[in-house]
């Protein structure tokens, strides 16, 4: 069984599935990246080790199951029995929602594991999809987290943050248009000036040198030198679900983890990027959603006054939050257990007994700093 993870927020999103395989002694479980540069970075933020495997060896390897968290660039494998594919966005970015005009590649695919009914259904409407490709299953990575298994208060202090604060994680998303170009520092500034920890999380491809991505800046050289011992840290971490828990509030633009944050129930600040809506190609109304559940800010300076308002009055938005998330993620504390009965009705095995659940899985990542759990 070949993981094919093209970055570190790929094997965070395969991870809950692919850790869980690993036990089970009948399958071999290999990872694949794009390039020995992707091999390091991504064995670097998403520890323990996997079993790597290079792109010209798999190429002629057999494989009885690919498994992909999106569909672009496969990799090609000229013996691969079946493959599937794995969503992970749920912002409607990129077109996404509606993808007829994309070369999607989903037709390749034996099974398409959907995050949500609403995406299902668009993609079956407009026949990017068969019946008998498309599955609901939601989105594995957030199970641990709606299932209360992060220790926030551990998390902080692994982090090194002052534990008598509030803290706020700021996960601006990619683009030259997002509020990280806009008024990144300018924000962060703002937090720490109100008393807050600030958690800096954006989207790993904001560390990507290709403009398209970064705008040609150095985001990790910059946010490094804002860096401040006990209230701001920068992560760099696949899966931000243990920073979400570690939080107690969220700042972003527009991004899935705003709608995961949601699942949390507490307050969360959009910060108004004008252009992003039409660079980042973002479906209207997943953005009148988003910000339906948050307090809007278009002014930096203004950002830390609001961040203060809003924690104390944490029931606000309490119904929109709802609204928001509820219909955007599957059956959230479970999908990991329909993501294993399907990849193992795929290659044709019986999945052992209680695989998948809490008692049987193991902890995902034990020997990093950020995977405190309580217990």
């Amino acid at each position: 069984m070949l993981f094919h993870v093209r970055t570190a927020m790929h094997a965070a999103v395969l991870d809950p599935m692919a850790r869980a395989i690993e036990c089970d002694s009948r399958i071999a479980v290999r990872y694949l990246a794009e390039s020995p540069r992707q091999q390091e970075e991504i064995s670097r933020r998403c520890p323990p080790s996997r079993h790597w495997i290079a792109p010209e060896v798999a190429r002629w390897t057999r494989v009885d199951l690919l498994v992909t968290a999106d569909p672009w660039d496969p990799p090609t494998l000229l013996r691969c029995q079946r493959r599937i594919n794995f969503f992970h966005g749920v912002a409607g970015k990129y077109d996404l929602d509606d993808p007829s005009h994309l070369p999607i590649g989903l037709a390749h695919y034996d099974r398409v594991a959907f995050v949500n009914a609403d995406r299902m259904q668009r993609y079956l409407a407009k026949q990017i999809v068969t019946a008998g490709q498309a599955a609901l299953v939601g989105f594995p990575r957030i199970d641990a987290l709606v299932n209360g298994e992060y220790d926030g208060a551990a998390i902080r202090t692994d982090l090194g943050l002052e534990p008598q604060r509030p803290t706020a994680i700021y996960a601006p998303t990619w683009s030259p248009a997002s509020s990280l170009h806009l008024a990144g520092e300018a924000i962060v500034a703002s937090l720490v000036a109100a008393g807050w920890n600030v958690i800096v999380k954006p989207h790993a491809r904001s560390f990507d040198p290709e403009p398209r991505y970064s705008g040609g800046i150095d985001w990790r050289a910059r946010l490094r030198a804002i860096e401040r011992p006990g209230r701001v840290v920068l992560c760099e971490d696949g899966d931000a679900s243990p920073l979400l828990a570690a939080s107690d509030l969220m700042v972003t633009d527009h991004s899935s983890v705003g709608f995961e944050f949601c699942l949390l129930d507490r307050p969360l600040i959009v910060f108004d990027a004008p252009a992003l809506a039409s660079v980042a190609r973002i479906n209207e109304e997943r953005i009148a959603t988003l910000r339906s559940a948050a307090r809007v800010v278009r002014d930096a300076s203004e950002l830390g006054r609001a961040a203060n308002q809003e924690v104390i009055q944490p029931d606000r938005l309490r119904r929109e939050r709802r609204a928001a998330a509820e219909p955007l993620f599957h059956g959230p504390g479970s999908a990991t257990d329909r993501a294993l009965e399907l990849i193992y009705s795929l290659v044709g095995l019986a999945r052992p007994a209680a695989a998948g659940s809490s008692q049987s899985m193991p902890l995902p990542r034990p020997d990093h700093p950020l995977a405190a759990r309580s217990r």
